[in-house]
């Protein structure tokens, strides 16, 4: 797979993976019906999911 291709395939990963991330925290928020250190917890993961997401799109943006 040449640079290009796997940098196109790159942007729409991390593109679809931010949108998940974004989901998984509002239902983080407001859907799931758990304790506050669960939730908090789970908050926290999803966080660092978008977090993660963010910094690979922009890294893909900039090769």
């Amino acid at each position: 797979m040449d640079r290009e291709k796997r940098r196109k395939l790159d942007l729409i990963l991390y593109g679809f993976a931010i949108i998940v991330s974004i989901f998984a925290l509002y239902a983080f928020l407001f859907v799931f019906d758990n304790g506050i250190g669960w939730k908090t917890t789970l908050i926290i993961i999803g966080i660092g999911w978008l977090l993660s997401a963010i910094s690979g799109f922009l890294k893909a943006v900039k090769k």
